[in-house]
């Protein structure tokens, strides 16, 4: 009888310790194990989430930015969950609405093709 040996399959890509401390340069990572376990999930995030900061920044300079999973509590399984970028803002309500439709127009809508519907950006 022959047995078969399976060896893991690994990600094309793969987060490195270069990518991490980009990351937690810019973002406070809410409960960091488990956004850390996406990220291991989905390192194709890593060059928007790179990328993401400076443009942020030219909507809403100086504001606070977070990384947290959003567990979809609809969802049948935790292929259904996203990762947010949660823009901690003080600016009022309407003002903030504002700026976030102008980032999607200007930059997120295209950028967020290459997310496969697993990072959003949200205001907080």
């Amino acid at each position: 009888m022959m047995t078969e040996t399976i060896t893991p399959v690994k990600p094309l890509l793969e987060i490195t310790p270069t990518d991490l401390a980009q990351i937690e340069k810019y973002y406070t990572l809410r409960n960091s194990a488990q956004v850390l376990e996406f990220l291991d999930k989905y390192p194709f995030l890593v060059p928007l989430l790179s990328e993401a900061p400076e443009k942020i920044n030219q909507y809403f300079p100086g504001d606070p930015l977070f990384l947290q999973v959003v567990i979809d509590p609809e969802g049948t399984s935790h292929d259904d969950d996203e990762l947010f970028i949660i823009v901690a803002t003080e600016m009022d309500g309407d003002a903030s609405i504002e700026r976030l439709w102008c980032l999607d127009e200007d930059w997120w809508l295209n950028a967020s093709l290459g997310a496969q519907n697993k990072l959003e950006i949200n205001l907080e």
